[in-house]
């Protein structure tokens, strides 16, 4: 299972995301085979992201399909277009966060 995160611009505006963001990604999410969670932070100050969990068989298999998602997401719900996509990447993580993960 991956998380992506898809990375969007800021609303030229200033606007966070609309707080149905979440149930307008899971809904188009029911399409995709692996899908299982999103998660929005709508409104940090390096602009909302957009975390999709699924089930994929690579890593750019699933920043491919969270990219996918995003975009159907769009289509069925125009307003979210007034969010510029930017990226979908899986966040890599540090080991000295988790210091296990090195033995």
């Amino acid at each position: 299972m991956y998380l992506v995160h898809v990375h969007l611009r800021a609303h030229p505006r200033g606007h966070a995301l609309p707080d149905w963001t979440a149930a307008a990604v899971a809904g188009r999410g029911a399409e995709f085979t692996g899908f299982e969670h999103v998660s929005v932070h709508r409104n940090p100050a390096s602009g909302p992201t957009v975390g999709i969990f699924l089930r994929a068989r690579s890593l750019e298999e699933a920043e491919a399909a969270a990219e996918r998602l995003w975009r159907r997401s769009c289509s069925a719900h125009p307003s979210l277009r007034d969010w510029e996509f930017r990226s979908a990447e899986v966040p890599l993580i540090a080991l000295e966060y988790h210091p296990w993960l090195a033995e």
